[in-house]
């Protein structure tokens, strides 16, 4: 009946996060599989667009229009700054003729000429930051503004370039470190459920180290794998090189720590009785199916010959005194499949039984 029990709250403890770990991996599989494979498609494509001619423009080339700046200003929100610029489209008709801007790669300017009729300059403009053209450019100054794909990529201004908010370059950065920090979590999650799942036998030990040290490793990775798609430089097999090489020596620790702590033969915390001379009240419960265990007592009150559980912190009234049948066997961290609330990693629980009967006295170290 016992094996049972503790099957059954091995299961339903790793209900939880499995469900929360394969949610994750969906998650991080469809950023991972289609939003990162759409961004670097679409990157490649605008670094690899022509510029239009005068007589074929469509959205896969790259053409441009001129405008003047009206206003320039900075608006800070929500702890971030967005730099824009109010423009009024040039007529064609007022345009000097072209200047030292030609047409060519992504490293200089479509000539102004090359933009259709039809294309109009918008009447705001959101840059990617304060330099260059932002600095520069004062109202009445005139931009050339390239679109690619009915959008503003990037503007010049005296042989300078800026690039606005819609730069598709570098689009696959944060869902490929959403994706690989997602995939990190997922993975720990599984593990957990897997190893709660299989703890059905022995009940484990609710001790610090089993959370620390599994949460710690997965903090480390994800952190590693959230810079990674910004230092591989747009590579993604780089980035998940650099993700795995990082994750190695961090699960190396701790599946060490791990394999440090389950080498101890047991778990039984070794400490000195203590008798006080006086009666002392202090934070701690009885559990157990014994008459004198009630889940709303909270604290305990000790003396010469006495152990009684009460829910006054004073430990005035309604006590319960445990009988002298009671008996202590060992101290030992809480375990899962303890009765009751769940208590703190850092409570220790005084095993006893009162004739066949268990009972926990859960309390703080001290």
């Amino acid at each position: 009946m016992k094996a049972l029990t503790n099957a059954l709250r091995g299961r339903s403890a790793a209900l939880a996060p499995a469900v929360a770990g394969l949610a994750l991996a969906l998650v991080a599989g469809w950023l991972l599989f289609a939003t990162v494979p759409r961004a670097l498609d679409d990157e490649r494509a605008f670094t690899t667009a022509p510029a239009c001619s005068p007589a074929a423009v469509s959205r896969e080339c790259r053409h441009t229009v001129t405008a003047a700046v009206t206003r320039a200003a900075a608006r800070h929100k929500h702890r971030s700054t967005y730099y824009w610029l109010g423009l009024r489209r040039v007529p064609r008709e007022s345009l000097a003729p072209p200047g030292r801007l030609k047409s060519g790669p992504l490293g200089s300017a479509p000539p102004a000429t090359s933009a259709p009729p039809a294309t109009s300059a918008p009447p705001r403009l959101t840059l990617d930051g304060p330099a260059p053209v932002f600095a520069a450019v004062r109202p009445g100054a005139t931009l050339q503004l390239t679109y690619w794909r009915g959008e503003i990529r990037y503007v010049d201004y005296q042989g300078v370039r800026q690039y606005t908010e819609a730069d598709p370059r570098g689009g696959h950065r944060l869902p490929f470190a959403a994706a690989l920090v997602l995939g990190s979590v997922s993975a720990a999650c599984l593990r957990t459920a897997y190893c709660w799942a299989r703890r059905t036998k022995e009940p484990p030990a609710h001790e610090p180290w089993r959370l620390r040290v599994p949460l710690a490793a997965v903090l480390l990775i994800s952190c590693f794998a959230l810079g990674t798609p910004w230092v591989a430089d747009g590579g993604v097999t780089i980035a998940l090189l650099l993700t795995a090489a990082g994750a190695v020596p961090v699960l190396g620790v701790a599946a060490r720590l791990s394999r440090r702590h389950h080498r101890r033969t047991t778990d039984t915390i070794e400490v000195n009785p203590l008798v006080p001379a006086a009666e002392v009240c202090f934070p701690g419960a009885l559990r157990g199916e014994v008459p004198y265990s009630h889940p709303e007592f909270g604290y305990l009150v000790a003396g010469p010959g006495l152990l009684a559980a009460t829910p006054d912190p004073a430990g005035r009234f309604a006590r319960r005194p445990v009988p002298r049948t009671l008996t202590a066997l060992r101290v030992r961290p809480p375990y899962w499949t303890d009765p009751g609330p769940r208590p703190a990693p850092e409570s220790q629980v005084v095993e006893c039984r009162d004739g066949a009967t268990p009972v926990y006295v859960v309390t703080e170290p001290a």
